[in-house]
């Protein structure tokens, strides 16, 4: 019995060991150095748009957490619940050439508002946030959203866009997003 046993924890083992050895995870960075502001000609909201060149592994690899980090700075005194939404871009755009109304179908832009993103910043002052990414980069990956890059928004219900601040980074930059990931190794 005792060998059975033995046998059994040796095997479950090496199955675990292979396992692990076919899967490596890996993380890339990627820093966004480079947004577009948009808002209507009451100035009444305000959209910023990135579209950081991310570069993702092919379709068999598995995006395990990917978060977008920014500095923001609520400037009201109440900060009890501020939405921070991101949406992923369904049109192509370029910043030399965006507007309100331009290239969208719909003012304000066109983008995905079931598949979004979203933080609540609860606290005064100063902080870094961290925006889970991980549903919106598999949907990317693996082909099932278009990337054409994000749109980052205060929700309506939360405070004026303008009472709130995204600070850039001590490097310049206006955030990163962080991508790691596990790549199946061929048996």
């Amino acid at each position: 019995m005792n060998k059975i046993k033995l046998s059994f924890m040796v095997f479950l083992a090496l199955s675990i060991f292979v396992g692990f050895s076919q899967a490596m995870a890996e993380e890339a960075v990627f820093n966004i150095d480079q947004t577009s502001t948009i808002y209507p000609d009451d100035f009444s909201t305000t959209k910023i748009l990135a579209k950081p060149q991310l570069q993702f592994p092919d379709t068999t690899s598995i995006i395990d957490r990917a978060f977008l980090n920014l500095i923001v700075e609520p400037t009201a005194a109440d900060t009890t619940f501020i939405s921070v939404r991101l949406y992923p871009i369904t049109t192509d755009w370029s910043a030399d050439n965006v507007t309100w109304n331009s290239p969208w179908t719909n003012p304000g832009g066109d983008f995905n508002d079931v598949n979004y993103s979203e933080y609540a910043v609860t606290l005064p002052g100063q902080q870094e946030i961290q925006i889970d990414l991980t549903d919106l980069c598999m949907r990317w990956a693996d082909g099932r959203l278009p990337y054409f890059g994000f749109m980052i928004e205060v929700a309506d219900f939360s405070l004026a866009p303008l009472q709130f601040v995204f600070d850039h980074e001590n490097n310049g930059g206006f955030g990163r997003i962080v991508i790691s990931y596990t790549t199946m190794q061929p048996e």
